[in-house]
């Protein structure tokens, strides 16, 4: 199968799913959390063209962010608010947003975050947004699809350490996709690398077993049949 009908087909079961989840859900639109990231040029363009354009909103956040340590300062922990990692302050800042502009006009909207099924399965904590259009492609899919990726500077960390974001996702589809053992799936992996990847996987099954709706692309996704 060409690379071309690879992303197609990927697109249209995302795009079925998007549909399907408004429709249930009785929304009107969704809103996809942008940070300038290929997975939310990715979201937004597949979103985009299973509901028609006038029917998804970008959340940037960018203003919002940039005030929320003067929102805060009289709430008690102003100062940890004011001294919190920028890219965290932006990520709440666009669900902040969000959340807002799904409130206006009172009918219900859907909000969507693009993040990666690397991210999801490193991740000590899972989005609260219902739906996670990009949750069963992993970071080199994304990278083979949009021509790059994104991943919170931990799991990036780790990709580093593990040799590189390829060698990464192969360990984690070895284990999740393959059902290997852990301790096989990762042995590939630089010894230190393949410790603290098991860590982290440890520290996010609380997480997993919380996620939101994800298209179903490969054997085992996300909210659906993967709960390890």
């Amino acid at each position: 199968m060409s690379a071309r009908t690879t992303a197609q087909r990927i697109e249209t079961i995302v795009a079925g799913v998007v549909r399907q989840a408004v429709r249930d859900a009785g929304a009107r639109a969704l809103i996809v959390l942008d940070d300038g990231s290929p997975e939310a040029t990715l979201a937004h363009a597949w979103c985009a063209a299973a509901l028609g354009p006038g029917s998804v909103a970008l959340a940037r956040g960018g203003a919002i962010a940039r005030d929320m340590p003067r929102l805060f300062a009289p709430h008690p922990a102003g100062r940890e608010i004011a001294a919190m990692d920028p890219a965290t302050l932006a990520e709440e800042a666009r669900r902040l947003e969000a959340r807002l502009l799904a409130d206006v006009g009172g009918s219900l909207v859907l909000i969507a975050h693009p993040a990666n099924k690397t991210a999801l399965l490193l991740g000590a904590v899972a989005p609260p947004e219902p739906l996670l259009p990009l949750g069963d492609l992993y970071a080199s899919d994304v990278l083979r699809l949009a021509g790059g990726y994104t991943l919170p500077p931990a799991a990036r960390a780790l990709a580093e350490s593990a040799g590189g974001v390829e060698a990464l996702d192969a360990a984690l589809r070895a284990h999740f996709d393959e059902r290997r053992p852990l301790a096989e799936a990762l042995a590939e992996l630089a010894q230190g690398a393949a410790a603290a990847v098991e860590q982290a996987l440890r520290a996010a099954r609380f997480a997993r077993r919380r996620m939101g709706l994800v298209p179903k692309l490969g054997a085992r996704t996300l909210g659906i049949d993967l709960f390890a």
